[in-house]
């Protein structure tokens, strides 16, 4: 998880914890998010939209491009802006999911599984 919220890193971990087994690693910052990525293979990246060191877009664009780091399963875009991104462009930029901020327990499940709320 890159976001440089600490009160957003905590929810979502403690979130996790409870949905299920995750082994969670964060960052909080675009560029420790992307150097996290070159070192760990991860299943589920969430990146906040704006960060310090490095946008959440410039870490999309390394999951995009730099071929040291494995494409994840799932890439969720959490931002607190309405509608940052169009529908049609998401796969395009490697995200799978836009996570508006702030959302409950149930908006996160539906964005990690793709499940009705």
């Amino acid at each position: 998880m890159i976001d440089d919220e600490e009160s957003i890193r905590y929810a979502v971990d403690a979130g996790l914890d409870f949905i299920g087994d995750f082994d969670v690693h964060f960052a909080e910052d675009g560029v420790k998010g992307i150097e996290s990525l070159k070192t760990l293979s991860q299943n589920l990246v969430l990146v906040d939209l704006v960060l310090p060191s490095g946008s959440g877009m410039e870490v999309l664009e390394a999951i995009r491009n730099d071929p040291d780091i494995k494409r994840p399963d799932r890439v969720v875009l959490m931002t607190g802006h309405v509608n940052p991104i169009a529908d049609d462009q998401l796969s395009d930029i490697v995200i799978d999911q836009i996570l508006p901020k702030p959302f409950k327990l149930e908006q996160l499940k539906s964005a990690l599984f793709d499940v009705s709320d």
